[in-house]
């Protein structure tokens, strides 16, 4: 398996590529358990794009960890990012389930 090498408190650690990908499925799995209720047409662009913007912080980190930059507290800070920034949209909506 594929796997990358991050500098942490400890010293350098090794980390299957597959965590980090198991890491952003369990955060999309949350958002999409939402996304039924979701009225698209509603989401204000605003919203929208600290969304994206959140995604892209994602993105980023992702291609720098792949690179063996960046740390894993970063990446577990953006994939937060991301779902708080989803779930703000959705909360905003009233249409939030948990």
């Amino acid at each position: 398996m594929a796997s990358i090498e991050i500098q942490t408190e400890q010293g350098i650690e090794e980390i299957l590529l597959s965590d980090l990908s198991r890491d952003l499925l369990k955060v999309a799995d949350r958002i999409q358990a939402e996304m039924p209720h979701v009225p698209f047409d509603d989401i204000r662009p605003e919203a929208l794009a600290r969304v994206e913007a959140a995604e892209q912080a994602v993105d980023t980190l992702a291609q720098d960890l792949c690179k063996g930059q960046g740390e894993l507290t970063e990446w577990h800070g953006a994939l937060t990012a991301y779902e708080s920034a989803w779930f703000q949209v959705i909360e905003s909506l009233g249409v939030r389930n948990n």
